[in-house]
């Protein structure tokens, strides 16, 4: 992992081969879009407020604009090359039959991860609380609306195969707001490839500089976009960044990288001011998630 002084370097994938797409099944379908589009599902758990401030002594003095802008971002144009294609947009189906957008990433052939509040909804007294009953899951999507066209193809992941954890599940603690998709065999990933997670620590996360791609909501359907910003503020379940993010973009990675490898530190979960924020990777979360794998 390249550094500069005691920080990481700007996460700027070096271009690697395309992966091969090898004869697909027919996938699953897309389901016809809403009329006013894909929605975050984080909009079921944290209602309307797109943004949600954070606690203060997690921030401290930090300044009040807006994290990152719409004019740093950057569209991935071509998904084929890693470690885009290691990276999901996702259309999720929520236990009240409602259609939501998501964003995950490949941590091994079969597991991706995302956020805990892209599979199980928490809004008790809704229809809408609980796990969703299903994800579709795009690979390396770059605006196909039909699996056939798609880099390795498409699966849809049934709820049985959805994980959260329990804290998530039972208290809506946003600490533990991250989980994981199992897909049904190996296929996707082993063409795919997929991005280590690890626990940094808070000297080598201040300051450097991160990317974070994903699928958002405010650009054409199925377009991945990444940015490449500092890590602002360092706490011990979250990190904070300087990266515009919008709603779809849930589950994203947060990410360095080097010519070799793609390193996950964090789970980005949702948009705040002054910046946005997302689940870190903790020796515990690592556990976790490690435990989870198949």
């Amino acid at each position: 992992m390249t550094k500069k002084s005691t920080k990481h370097a700007a996460a700027q994938p070096k271009p690697a081969e395309p992966a091969k797409p090898q004869a697909k099944a027919q996938g699953p379908k897309l389901p016809p879009r809403p009329k006013d589009g894909f929605k975050d599902i984080g909009l079921l758990s944290f209602g309307e407020k797109a943004i949600r401030k954070p606690s203060s002594d997690a921030l401290g003095a930090a300044g009040a604009a807006a994290a990152g802008t719409l004019m740093d971002r950057e569209m991935v144009t071509d998904t084929r090359v890693s470690p885009f294609r290691k990276i999901c947009d996702l259309i999720i189906t929520a236990a009240d039959s409602s259609l939501h957008s998501g964003t995950a990433f490949f941590i091994s052939p079969r597991t991706l991860v995302t956020c805990g509040h892209c599979l199980f909804v928490f809004q008790s007294g809704t229809s809408a609380h609980g796990m969703v009953r299903k994800v579709l899951v795009m690979p390396g999507r770059n605006g196909e609306t039909d699996a056939s066209q798609s880099l390795v193809g498409w699966v849809e992941v049934e709820q049985e195969n959805l994980r959260v954890h329990d804290r998530w599940m039972n208290e809506g603690n946003l600490d533990f707001d991250y989980g994981v998709i199992i897909l049904p065999d190996d296929t996707m990933g082993n063409q795919l490839g997929f991005i280590n997670c690890e626990h940094f620590s808070d000297q080598d996360l201040d300051e450097a500089r991160a990317t974070l791609a994903g699928y958002p909501d405010n650009a054409p359907d199925g377009t991945q976009w990444r940015e490449t910003n500092p890590i602002k503020q360092v706490a011990p379940a979250h990190l904070f960044y300087d990266i515009f993010t919008f709603g779809g973009q849930s589950g994203s990675p947060v990410f360095f990288a080097d010519e070799n490898q793609q390193t996950a530190c964090a789970i980005h979960n949702f948009g705040n001011i002054p910046f946005n924020r997302g689940v870190r990777i903790t020796p515990s979360v690592k556990a976790q998630l490690k435990a989870w794998k198949v």
